[in-house]
């Protein structure tokens, strides 16, 4: 486990701040009412639409003086703003602040990030603590949370926008229990830094820079030897259960309280992780639709500085591990 660094950041000046007006059953909206209403740092603001270009507002918010970046929404708007920056900037990224409000939100949870509005807005716009936390790209994209195979790609699949608004949080919990009539067991074929591929059986395969599978009151469900700032790439996959297992899997995933430990095995890598399966599978990426296996991952490591106001403690959870080392002794 490797020792978060944490380094001073003054407020901005100029914040480039993008809004999902949709996040969170509209709550989006009263971001933005709020933020017409600063004077001081000055803000550029951008609301996103279903085809909003992050890269080209981006662009242009730093040739017009922007220091910071915003972004006000769920973890999917939080991963098109990074993914965005990105294409961009390259690695000359400007600071982050994230509001988080869109319907799970679990990338502030393992951060520390205030989830009430007017602490996160001044946080957002004000001086904090600057993390610098891994990404996982895949494609174009930069996933902050996840990109995963099986069920949780189902579920991703079968949630609306209208869910989401009706429902919030429960949407994604109503999905799972749906697609338990479909939970098959799937082989995956999984390659830790070019090496040969592991086959293990599950009804999940994920990959994350960041470790946390779930949030809830603040509190963010990991594995304790992830940091997600230590430079390494993670697999998991989520073993068959039998069905009795799988509904409290669910149930616990949905209630915050997260898979049970010993039902994850994870594997470890420094570089690239690919995923794949006998037949093309459904993916997302962050909670959005991705397409189908194989999942190609690679490690950007401190790629994101993000605005936080402390380091996080670690629940002490216990899993099984598959390094990269043991893949090369076999």
């Amino acid at each position: 486990m490797t020792q978060s660094q944490l380094t001073p950041i003054d407020a901005p000046h100029h914040v480039l701040a993008i809004v999902n007006p949709a996040a969170g059953s509209k709550r989006g909206k009263e971001v933005i009412e709020r933020l017409s209403q600063v004077t001081t740092p000055r803000i550029t603001l951008h609301v996103t639409t279903p085809d909003f270009d992050f890269a080209s507002a981006i662009r242009e918010g730093v040739a017009n003086g922007a220091d910071r970046i915003l972004v006000a929404g769920g973890d999917g708007t939080l991963m098109d703003g990074v993914s965005g920056a990105h294409r961009a900037l390259g690695r000359d990224i400007l600071p982050f602040s994230w509001v988080p409000v869109g319907t799970g939100n679990v990338v502030s949870g393992f951060l520390g990030l205030p989830h009430r509005l007017d602490a996160a807005l001044k946080l957002a716009l004000g001086p904090g603590l600057l993390r610098r936390i891994d990404l996982a790209k895949v494609g174009d994209r930069c996933s902050v949370l996840r990109v995963s195979t099986g069920f949780e790609a189902e579920v991703a699949y079968n949630v609306t926008r209208e869910d989401k608004d009706r429902l919030g949080i429960l949407a994604y919990g109503i999905s799972g229990l749906r697609s338990l009539r479909q939970t098959r067991v799937i082989e995956y074929l999984i390659s830790l830094d070019g090496q040969p591929p592991i086959s293990v059986e599950g009804i999940m395969a994920f990959i994350t820079a960041t470790g946390a599978l779930t949030w809830i009151n603040g509190i963010s469900v990991i594995n304790e030897a992830i940091q997600p700032d230590d430079g390494l790439l993670y697999a998991g996959v989520l073993r068959p259960l039998n069905p009795g297992r799988v509904f409290n899997s669910v149930t616990n995933l949905v209630a915050g309280s997260g898979f049970p430990p010993e039902s994850i095995i994870y594997f470890s890598a420094r570089k690239r992780i690919v995923i794949d399966t006998r037949t093309p599978e459904p993916t997302q990426i962050d909670g959005d639709p991705l397409g189908t296996t194989p999942i190609v991952a690679d490690l950007m490591p401190k790629a994101l500085p993000i605005v936080v106001t402390r380091s996080r403690r670690w629940l002490p959870l216990s899993f099984e591990w598959f390094s990269h080392e043991q893949a090369e002794d076999k």
